[in-house]
């Protein structure tokens, strides 16, 4: 059977999977899930992906996302190898960790968010032998399974910026009390149910009308934009590593070439600057590229300002708002 292709478009919408080679376990405590959960936060960040759901399980993960770009192959393609560096290096292992390439359904009506999702968060509850317990004793541990972001749809404290899980509750009533409570009445029905919107897959990875179908099929056979479908959704501007000194620069009130500089003496700021070069130019460039161009730091010493920025803005509010602020200046 050949591959699957793989459609890409500003505005697509995805369900994705992918699983540990051999039905291997790629989660093996809370730190590797924790790990996952954050390079999840900082693909999104970096490639401006929005993330409507996800479950993580012991052997293999499910999203639902949207991207403002076409570059779902990059995201992805960041989190497996970042992940699999990660695994491997813990547990002293060689070779790939995920059972081929990801498997990337295009979905092609936001109506089919609320089944997608229901789908991906009832998978705790579908596997042996919890699906042999009662459905009381399931609706308490899908209630508190942790590696999903169901909790965030139904609780507004326990949301992340990062994900998007709310989403879903705008086909079910809207982002309230009585949405919530009607789409958590929905999820749990799921229990007992063996509706699988999966079975409604074409061509191996189109899930839509039969229009939608045509359309794609026409559409990327003819190699013509496919940007035509989504354009409600604008190309994102690819920052200039000069352009975010400049952003920087005004904010601080200092001159532009200063924060360049390797030993600049305006080191908040040009961390920021670090910081902003990471977030907003990884895609399209690498760490040593950035590096030349801030002074000729090494792509080592970039990771390290970001993990320690990372740190800092946990507890400087002030700190974060201002990176906020400026990072919204850029992708206006």
């Amino acid at each position: 059977m050949s591959r699957p292709l793989r459609i890409e478009y500003p505005g697509a919408l995805y369900h994705i999977t992918s699983r540990g080679i051999d039905r291997r376990e790629i989660f093996r405590d809370a730190k590797d899930y924790e790990h996952f959960v954050q390079l999840l936060k900082e693909g999104a960040d970096f490639y401006k992906v929005e993330v409507m759901a996800y479950c993580l399980m012991p052997n293999h993960f499910h999203f639902l996302l949207s991207t403002k770009k076409p570059n779902l192959s990059r995201f992805m393609q960041r989190m497996n190898t970042a992940y699999t560096r990660y695994f491997n290096y813990k547990y002293k292992r060689v070779g790939p960790l995920m059972q081929g390439r990801y498997k990337a359904l295009l979905v092609g009506s936001p109506e089919y968010v609320v089944t997608l999702s229901r789908y991906i968060y009832l998978n705790p509850v579908k596997v042996k032998p919890v699906a042999k317990k009662s459905q009381a004793e399931q609706e308490v541990l899908l209630r508190g399974y942790k590696w999903s972001s169901y909790a965030g749809v139904l609780n507004p404290k326990k949301r992340s910026r990062y994900f998007h899980g709310e989403r879903v509750l705008d086909f079910v009533g809207g982002d309230n009390e009585a949405g919530r409570k009607r789409y958590e009445a929905y999820v749990l029905a799921g229990i007992s149910t063996t509706e699988n919107p999966m079975s409604e897959v074409k061509s191996q990875f189109l899930l839509g009308s039969e229009e939608f179908i045509k359309q794609m099929k026409e559409v990327y056979l003819k190699g013509k934009d496919l940007r035509q479908f989504k354009p409600q959704f604008r190309e994102i501007r690819q920052a200039t590593i000069a352009e975010l000194a400049g952003k920087v620069a005004a904010e601080y009130g200092v001159n532009p070439p200063e924060l360049l500089e390797a030993r600049s003496k305006h080191k908040e700021a040009r961390k920021i600057l670090i910081e902003l070069s990471y977030r907003l130019c990884l895609e399209h460039k690498t760490l040593r590229e950035m590096g030349r161009e801030l002074g000729g730091i090494s792509g080592a010493g970039i990771a390290r300002v970001h993990e320690r920025l990372q740190e800092a803005i946990k507890k400087d509010i002030k700190l974060r708002e201002r990176i906020e602020k400026i990072s919204a200046l850029i992708c206006q």
